[in-house]
């Protein structure tokens, strides 16, 4: 017994005119992404942009230390050139002559043989 078909059903699941079924949807089954996926592609997301703010942040931070150690070796520099000419100068402060020119300038001079007191 031949039952019958309504055009429509006909037309959607073969050709009409050959009877030939015919896919034409290629995209059938697509691909939805669940709720833990989504959360988990978020989370790997979260990961690769905290690792790549961290990798620019310590570069950064490399950078700047660089540049500190530079000034402090300059001012390291400066500051023993500074002690070089400071020692310098208490040298000749202490030197026997200046000593001497500094004394005439003050009025003293040298002590007689009767002012000098020799002690037991």
């Amino acid at each position: 017994m031949v039952r019958a078909v309504k055009l429509s059903e006909i037309q959607g699941k073969r050709n009409a005119n050959t009877g030939i079924r015919v896919v034409n949807s290629r995209h059938k089954n697509k691909a939805q992404l669940r709720s833990h996926q989504v959360v988990l592609v978020a989370v790997l997301l979260m990961i690769f942009m905290g690792s790549g703010i961290g990798y620019v942040w310590s570069n950064f931070e490399g950078t700047q230390i660089g540049y500190d150690i530079s000034k402090l070796q300059q001012e390291e520099l400066r500051l023993k050139e500074l002690n070089q000419k400071l020692r310098l100068e208490l040298a000749t402060l202490k030197s026997p002559q200046h000593l001497q020119g500094a004394a005439r300038h003050l009025g003293l001079r040298s002590p007689t043989p009767e002012q000098i007191v020799i002690l037991p």
